[in-house]
């Protein structure tokens, strides 16, 4: 995490999103009002024709990446994901507005949209740089693909409903063969997507590790691990059958074959998000989780 601090006003802010969401106009339209006030200049990906208002230039993803001074992704985690994939290693910072329903990336509920947009423009804010994780897939010795996700990278059969034999090695030290659905291999912001369905842990974002959570593995002492960052996570393909895959953050994929080699690690770019000073990785899970259940008012009904 990048030490909090306030930040320099902006000159402009690029805007991407999810034109499926009906909240999507509306929310935009906020947006260029309260940036258009502090003399802010607006720019949107092009796809968003249509949706933001017609005085606002659009630009490819590239260009506007290129052009602003941060980027906002309004929809749901997967929006914020694209958007993070769009920024290709680069320093931009990313907003995300929740326009979703768990939203545990997307920091900025409508509600709050406003009040935000206030902040973001008068530099009111600080950066969390957060950890990406790559692969690199050895086939024969020689790399065939190299993937890079900010939540997960997952190993699995895709649509095929058929179990995968896998070696994990540690540092070197292997920890055995095992049988299962695959493995996720996650940063600590992506601790909160499949690796928590897959029965892994929750990890403060600041935390500097990765998480390794066998999906349905055949051998119950096969359980989730979190390692540190330096470690050199290896995992061997010993028998695939047909149709296993690679997928980064869901969005990105590569087809895997009995044999090969998978070696994880910390990649090089981060991506560095925005944060107000409200923001609060605990709340954020109370309110996502319902720790604690529900209030005595809701309780009784009041």
């Amino acid at each position: 995490m990048t030490p909090g601090h306030r930040s320099p006003p902006l000159r402009v802010v690029g805007v991407l999103g999810n034109a499926a969401k009906p909240e999507l106009p509306p929310a935009i339209a906020t947006a260029v009002s309260a940036c258009r006030g502090h003399g802010v200049r607006v720019l949107a990906a092009r796809e968003l024709a249509g949706v933001v208002p017609a005085d606002v230039p659009l630009l490819d993803t590239g260009e506007l990446v290129a052009a602003a001074d941060v980027i906002v992704a309004f929809g749901g985690d997967g929006t914020m994901l694209r958007a993070a994939r769009a920024l290709d290693g680069t320093e931009v910072p990313l907003l995300g507005v929740n326009l979703g329903s768990l939203g545990y990336l997307t920091d900025i509920p409508l509600p709050e949209l406003e009040r935000a947009f206030a902040q973001l423009v008068a530099g009111d804010f600080h950066l969390e740089d957060r950890t990406q994780v790559v692969c690199r897939v050895l086939r024969d010795g020689q790399e065939q693909d190299s993937l890079t996700a900010l939540n997960d990278l997952v190993i699995n059969m895709g649509p095929l409903p058929r179990a995968l034999e896998m070696e994990l090695r540690l540092d070197g030290d292997s920890l055995g063969h095992f049988l299962g659905d695959g493995v996720v291999v996650s940063t600590p912001t992506g601790s909160t997507a499949y690796n928590l369905s897959a029965g892994g842990p929750i990890c403060q974002n600041a935390v500097p590790c990765l998480l390794i959570a066998p999906i349905c593995p055949h051998a119950l002492g096969m359980r989730p691990l979190v390692v540190p960052e330096s470690t050199a996570i290896e995992i061997i393909l010993l028998n695939t059958g047909e149709g296993a895959v690679l997928t980064a953050d869901g969005q990105e994929t590569c087809l895997l074959a009995n044999g090969d080699h998978l070696v994880f690690g910390v990649a090089e770019a981060r991506v560095r998000l925005v944060k107000f000073p409200q923001s609060s990785f605990y709340r954020v899970m109370r309110h996502k989780l319902n720790w604690g259940g529900p209030r005595r008012r809701e309780q009784k009904g009041r």
